[in-house]
């Protein structure tokens, strides 16, 4: 017995040495082990961050693609009661009513969605087509409809065109209606009604754009009862949609939209690729994490001193609109701005007056484009905007034309009159160029040289003669 402890002692002993002996690397190997686990967490957070800032911008740009949708097959339908108030408006003391049944047939006809087409004498509607089962509206005077009139109040004390719904109708089923008022030599005549079917409106307008990652939902903003009229309404207390609003006639539509890609296999392979390696390259690791951040921080879509675009958000817009062009054989052009003797002004006023500058130049430069075009600030005093499917390659020339107009005049910064000059270029995408998104924007910088060369405070279309 005596025997066997003594031999048991010493290798206790060994063993207790080697620990001792070894305590450094294994310290050091558990330190590792914690840190890599620390940054691996980290990681592994970043990338679900990323995940959903991914996610929210691919939202983004399916909201910007269902907006433009609505907003050309919305369009295509308030043509109707610009045309029809230019006819009243000369022809309104010889009005028959076979020649106005005549006309609101061709409209009908010619128009898609469009249930009915009234017309109201004063308030009182008095035409109406088609008559066939909108019998029982004829000859009521708005001002005796409580859940239209204050529509059609507005309308008439705005002056302009008022979409209204969905709405449940006098005659039966629901729809949109569009109010367009009509004055003549100043004082109010009546008001045009455009009623359109809401379920052939929207399947139209969403029919060419896919829809498997994502569901979404409509509901007009600012109503008493705000209940969604597409889509599942429970989208909009959803925290993971993204909310955006779109402009209507007098009105505003808000927009909840859901990414339904979940995109955690890459988060599994990524983890488990990581896990294999992480001991070996703790280094790698760390400056893995830092580039993860670098690239969150870059997710930031827009401007932090003007609040447009900032270049990463251009570029996503300006590929999803050239790749729209390309496919469907559509216009679209590319404006380089560029603010003359900017550095000047900032050396001499002062970086507070600069940054003023810049904020009011964004601003101004945001009333000469449409609701669907882009603007947006790359840096400095450089803007660029994205002109998307323009019906002619003139309207670029008839914006420039409004910008150059817009800033012929001084504006205000701090109490101080400042005349801004611009130097703008321009190019312009035709279909039948084939040219790459590239060469496009070459052209465009091109273009703002060739402005600037010629003397400053002008515009320059590439490949096009001076104006």
């Amino acid at each position: 017995m005596l025997a066997i402890y003594s031999l048991s002692v010493p290798v206790s002993q060994s063993a207790y040495a080697g620990i001792k002996k070894n305590w450094l690397p294994i310290t050091a190997g558990l330190i590792a082990f914690l840190i890599s686990m620390l940054i691996f967490g980290q990681m592994t957070r970043a990338e679900f961050e990323k995940n959903a800032a991914n996610r929210r911008t691919e939202a983004i740009n399916y909201g910007s693609m269902l907006r433009t949708q609505i907003d050309r097959e919305l369009n295509s339908l308030l043509f109707i009661s610009s045309g029809l108030s230019s006819y009243l408006t000369v022809y309104h003391k010889e009005l028959q009513p076979q020649k106005v049944e005549a006309i609101l047939a061709d409209l009908y006809s010619r128009s898609r969605h469009v249930r009915n087409l009234a017309i109201a004498v004063d308030y009182r509607l008095t035409y109406v087509y088609p008559l066939e089962n909108n019998e029982k509206i004829v000859g009521m005077d708005f001002r005796d409809l409580p859940h239209q009139w204050p529509q059609v109040k507005q309308a008439v004390d705005t002056r302009k065109g008022v979409l209204a719904g969905p709405l449940n109708l006098v005659q039966g089923g629901n729809g949109l209606i569009y109010r367009y008022p009509v004055f003549v030599e100043g004082k109010y005549w009546g008001i045009l009604s455009t009623v359109i079917n809401t379920d052939t409106f929207l399947q139209a307008a969403f029919k060419e754009i896919p829809d498997a990652d994502f569901k979404f939902a409509i509901r007009v903003k600012k109503t008493p009862t705000p209940a969604a009229f597409y889509g599942e309404g429970g989208l909009f207390d959803d925290p993971g949609a993204f909310i955006m609003v779109s402009q209507v006639p007098n009105g505003q539509w808000e927009w909840a939209i859901k990414n339904k890609k979940q995109g955690t296999s890459k988060l599994i392979l990524t983890m488990a690729v990581m896990g294999g390696l992480i001991s070996l390259m703790l280094g790698a690791l760390v400056f893995y994490f830092t580039l993860e951040r670098t690239r969150l921080t870059e997710h930031a879509m827009f401007d932090s001193l003007t609040g447009l675009a900032n270049r990463r958000l251009l570029q996503d817009r300006m590929h999803q609109a050239y790749e729209q062009a390309r496919r469907f054989r559509r216009s679209m052009a590319v404006i380089y701005i560029d603010l003359d003797h900017f550095k000047r002004l900032n050396d001499t006023h002062g970086h507070d007056f600069g940054d003023e500058l810049l904020k009011v130049v964004a601003k101004k430069l945001g009333g000469c484009i449409r609701n669907v075009d882009t603007l947006s600030r790359i840096g400095g005093d450089e803007f660029v905007i994205l002109l998307e499917e323009i019906a002619d390659p003139q309207d670029a020339r008839l914006i420039a034309d409004n910008i150059m107009q817009t800033f012929s005049e001084p504006i205000p910064i701090f109490d101080m009159n400042t005349l801004v000059e611009l130097s703008l270029g321009i190019a312009i995408y035709q279909p039948e160029s084939g040219i790459a998104l590239p060469a496009l924007l070459k052209q465009a910088d091109i273009a703002l040289y060739e402005a600037k060369g010629s003397g400053r405070n002008t515009y320059c279309i590439f490949g096009a003669p001076e104006p």
